[in-house]
């Protein structure tokens, strides 16, 4: 127990010292920062959308760091109901993102790499508060076969309490919250990350 405990605390530290995402400004000589501040008022109209319901939304409480994470069920890309408890005895990866958000289209890629390198992990991008054919067409455009979910209103990811993106949530294969990672991932971190879940928990009971 005490390595799973070990795995919550790292990934906590990740989520706070990492924080790099669409709703911060980068800095004047970013190469990238055109693209980005473009981007930074329509992620920051999501966002304060999205902190709005936080303060009345009665499931807000459940997002607790080794304790079971909230299920939701959403319409995937093809108008399938998918729910996050379909996925026990796999890794879940959640990734909040939209199509405006520059780091969360880099990102993609590297969230495409782990998923079809990995069979005991799911990445579930849920795109949020965005309309099925922007969605659709960006992800047919990419070649992107990792499931796709569309949080229409944002009650899933005001449940998680998004404020930014990209944001990342890694469950274990019991359903158990591990932590969260704001901002852009390289293939390296999502892999380092992956690694650690597997070995702290690959112990548990041993």
């Amino acid at each position: 127990m005490s390595r799973k405990i070990l795995i919550i605390l790292s990934l906590t530290l990740i989520s706070l010292v990492l924080v790099v995402g669409c709703s911060k400004k980068e800095s004047s000589s970013d190469k990238n920062s055109d693209k980005n501040v473009s981007t930074e008022n329509e992620i920051n109209d999501k966002s304060n959308n999205l902190s709005s319901e936080n303060d009345s939304n009665e499931n807000s409480n459940d997002i607790v760091v080794g304790e079971a994470a909230p299920n939701f069920t959403l319409k995937d890309l093809d108008g399938n109901d998918v729910s996050l408890k379909d996925y026990r005895d796999k890794i879940v990866l959640i990734n909040f993102w939209a199509t405006t958000c520059g780091y969360c289209r880099e990102e993609m890629p590297y969230l495409q790499k782990i998923s079809s390198e990995n069979e005991d992990l799911v990445v579930l991008s849920v795109d949020v508060m965005e309309d099925k054919p922007t969605v659709n067409k960006f992800i047919k455009e990419n070649g992107y076969t990792f499931p796709v979910l569309l949080d229409e209103d944002g009650k899933v990811a005001s449940t998680y309490l998004v404020s930014g993106f990209p944001t990342a949530y890694f469950i274990d294969k019991d359903g158990t919250l591990l932590g969260r990672k704001v901002g852009f991932m390289d293939y390296d971190q999502m892999n380092s990350i992956l690694k650690d879940i597997r070995e702290n928990t690959l112990k548990v009971g041993e």
